[in-house]
């Protein structure tokens, strides 16, 4: 055994606090963390928000929209008494075949498991089944998850759109739940990634 290693013990225990410490302070959502105030994301963001609301209670700083993995997305934050609560990516793209919002999710989702690993929970909801030409009970089994989903599958986006079929991928850190969701109410569907203060 090497005879001076109790002389690097010290040293050893620095750098080991110190790894520590940086991982701590890797930011939650983007450059800002949960707790921060909405004067200290402002600070943390390069740009200037689009827009600064109240709703319900809560502070919403929206960013105009920048690419997410090659879509366009803005960035929402959201405060809860004056600390960041949740953040979320909107999608903002269009489409005229809502079975390309199918796609989109498809094409997050390697990020995300790049990112963020296995997931901790992945689910293709069936609430209805009336524009599919199975039924529920074989949905639910055969079509469970959003990776049984494909942008071919017949009237899938329209299901979306009617609020009939719900995808979802969650994964969880130490501080962070993240939330990848397509769903949709009166025809119009939303596709977003939430990030929510709170983990494992």
């Amino acid at each position: 055994m090497y005879p001076g290693w109790r002389s690097l013990l010290p040293t050893i225990t620095a750098l080991i606090l110190a790894a520590a410490s940086l991982r701590a302070a890797e930011p939650d959502f983007r450059k800002a963390s949960w707790g921060m105030t909405v004067a200290q994301v402002k600070a943390a963001e390069p740009n200037t928000p689009h827009e600064s609301r109240e709703n319900g209670g809560e502070t919403i700083l929206e960013y105009a929209a920048a690419p997410i993995s090659g879509l366009e997305a803005r960035a929402l934050y959201i405060f809860a008494k004056g600390k960041l609560v949740r953040a979320k990516y909107l999608f903002v793209t269009e489409h005229s075949d809502q079975n390309e919002f199918i796609a989109d999710y498809r094409a997050i989702e390697p990020f995300l498991r790049e990112k963020y690993g296995k997931p901790a929970n992945e689910r293709a909801i069936w609430l209805d089944d009336s524009f599919q030409d199975e039924p529920k009970s074989y949905l639910d089994q055969d079509r469970a998850t959003p990776a049984n989903i494909l942008p071919s599958d017949r009237f899938v986006g329209l299901s979306v759109s009617a609020g009939h079929l719900k995808l979802y991928t969650q994964w969880r850190t130490s501080r962070t739940t993240v939330l990848h969701a397509l769903t949709g109410e009166n025809f119009r569907i939303t596709h977003q990634v939430e990030y929510r203060a709170g983990g494992q």
